[in-house]
């Protein structure tokens, strides 16, 4: 085991410890953070390492798999901390445990192309990844040794500070140095079928990060949707298809991948708008992705954090994720018009 602590044994040490230290000032709710996180453009080698250790000395506490995984992604990885992170170059070297943390607070599919069910942070980071904590045998292991082993978290929170300078070198941080610990990837851990719908369900949600705003952090995977083309409209092969986060809007919104568009009348209306009889966006919201930068490079992608809810404000560049056009709508006659929309 890693640890025996639960959060609420944690935040019952937290009470009892901060008693005794004068060098708390504030009135923060235990475990949480306020700290000014750098911007994108501010991460250093350096900043990234200090980050590292911090991060291991969370990792090599004394809690459980559950409390660990609540004290990194719901009061380590806060929102701006995210977002701050997950815009970085993809040219930039991450430690081994940051790019694990960022890993599972993001939806992006790992190297192996999708997330199975039922994989849980410890066997990713552990068995996949090799990324090994601090473990505390229960028959050696002292409440004191516990508790000296929490105050590198205690410290950090002290401070009000995820980058404080002054934790000690940690156990195995230099096994997180780029590059260091290797891995072979768990292609058989993960199906054909997986990947399919991972790669699906990731362009569903830049299409909406990118048009309407889509959550940054959420429970459950998007659940890309299709409607089956009513019998009476013409043939399909005459449609205008677009694809992309430039669709309908209704499209979009619904996880929609392909706004199909019938050439039967002269106020156009794509086919999910017909089936779900509501009013139809094509038209009057049809934009030229061209016009936005931004869609050339959408972001790294949705948060998939159990812990918190939160909602992101609009495009941001990032490293995870490249996007391209294929020509654009307003280059293509009526009766061929698409925009893909791909991850590479």
């Amino acid at each position: 085991m890693v640890g025996t602590w639960t959060e609420k044994h944690t935040q019952k040490y937290f009470r009892a410890a901060v008693k005794k230290r004068v060098d708390f000032i504030g009135t923060r709710k235990h475990l949480e953070f306020t700290d000014q996180v750098p911007p994108t453009h501010e991460w250093t080698a350096e900043l990234l390492e200090q980050f590292n250790r911090n991060l291991r000395g969370v990792y090599n506490g004394p809690f459980d798999w559950e409390t660990t995984e609540v004290l990194l992604m719901k009061y380590i990885m806060t929102d701006d901390l995210l977002n701050s992170l997950k815009n970085l170059s993809k040219d930039v070297a991450l430690p081994h445990l940051v790019r694990l943390v960022l890993d599972w607070a993001c939806w992006d599919p790992p190297e192996e192309g999708a997330w199975p069910p039922g994989l849980s942070m410890r066997r990713y980071f552990m068995k996949w990844r090799h990324c090994e904590p601090l473990n505390f045998k229960s028959d050696t292991s002292t409440d004191v040794d516990m508790e000296q082993a929490a105050n590198a978290l205690l410290d950090m929170w002290i401070a009000n500070d995820r980058l404080y300078a002054d934790t000690p070198v940690q156990y195995r941080e230099a096994e997180d140095v780029p590059g260091v610990t290797q891995y072979k990837l768990r292609m058989q851990d993960v199906t054909d079928e997986q990947r399919r719908e991972a790669a699906e369900a990731l362009e569903a949600y830049l299409n909406q990060e990118w048009r309407c705003g889509a959550p940054l952090q959420m429970k459950a995977w998007i659940k890309v949707r299709s409607y089956k083309r009513p019998e009476n409209l013409p043939p399909a092969e005459n449609d205008t298809v677009i694809r992309g986060p430039y669709m309908c809007i209704q499209c979009v919104k619904a996880c929609i991948l392909e706004c199909r568009v019938p050439n039967d009348t002269e106020l156009p209306k794509c086919v999910s708008c017909r089936v779900r009889k509501i009013k139809c966006a094509y038209q009057t919201e049809l934009v030229d992705p061209c016009a936005d930068p931004a869609f050339f490079n959408p972001p790294r992608a949705l948060s998939k954090a159990s812990v918190s809810q939160g909602s992101s404000a609009g495009p941001s560049s990032s490293a995870g994720a490249s996007g391209s056009a294929k020509r654009t709508a307003d280059t293509l006659s009526e009766e061929e018009r698409e925009v893909k929309h791909t991850r590479s």
